[in-house]
């Protein structure tokens, strides 16, 4: 295993194999099931050779990522379950790992404010300049707006153009673009977006937007 997806390992594989057991538990045959985790890693381990290799080490991450989302959402199809039903599973094993993940930025940001847009602007902020959104591996523009709002555009994204390969932008906007609307509400925020990349727009348009107390 290469050092790049050794990174990936370590900080995930936990996380997904305990997402693996509690989604796909009477999914899928038990013996699939077990050898899972095991064949995700090794499929990734090989294929990952194949992919163009990004300007950023955060893009090159989010590659990967998408590699295993892909290799995921096949393994389930070759267990007889229908496309559907695959990237409704994927999405939600993909969602333990990004909760889990995002959740580490989160508590970072807690002790510069207990406003959640403030932190939300702080989280955001770190991504886009430092991890993993940082340019050139992904493009985008971060919008003038009132306090009360983070608003930015997403150009390019590895993810995006990775799924659009494949032909699998259902597969992106499921269990990638539509994990963003839960992050928000965990984030105590709301998020507006009516236009994503993996819908052949021009643009990811990310709108970020405090909650009003009634």
């Amino acid at each position: 295993m290469n050092l790049l997806n050794k990174f990936i390992y370590f900080n995930i594989h936990q996380t997904a194999k305990v997402a693996l057991e509690q989604i796909l538990t009477g999914k899928i045959d038990k013996n699939k099931l077990d050898n899972l985790p095991g064949i995700v890693w090794r499929e990734l381990d090989i294929r990952s050779t194949t992919l163009k290799k990004e300007g950023t080490f955060g893009a090159n991450v989010m590659l990967r990522l998408s590699l295993l989302t892909l290799i995921i959402y096949e393994q389930l199809l070759e267990a007889s379950l229908n496309k559907q039903e695959a990237i409704k599973l994927t999405s939600a094993i993909n969602w333990m790992v990004y909760e889990k993940l995002t959740n580490r930025f989160w508590v970072l940001t807690r002790p510069f404010s207990r406003k959640p847009i403030t932190r939300v602007k702080i989280a955001m902020g770190f991504f886009i300049n430092y991890f993993p959104y940082k340019s050139p591996g992904y493009e985008m523009e971060i919008l003038d707006t009132e306090k009360s709002i983070v608003a930015f555009d997403v150009k390019k994204c590895p993810a995006a153009n990775f799924f659009k390969k494949h032909n699998l932008n259902d597969l992106c906007i499921e269990a990638w673009c539509n994990l963003d609307f839960p992050l928000a509400e965990k984030w105590n925020v709301r998020l507006k977006r009516d236009k994503t990349l993996a819908n052949e727009n021009n643009c990811c348009n990310f709108k970020f937007i405090e909650k009003r107390k009634i």
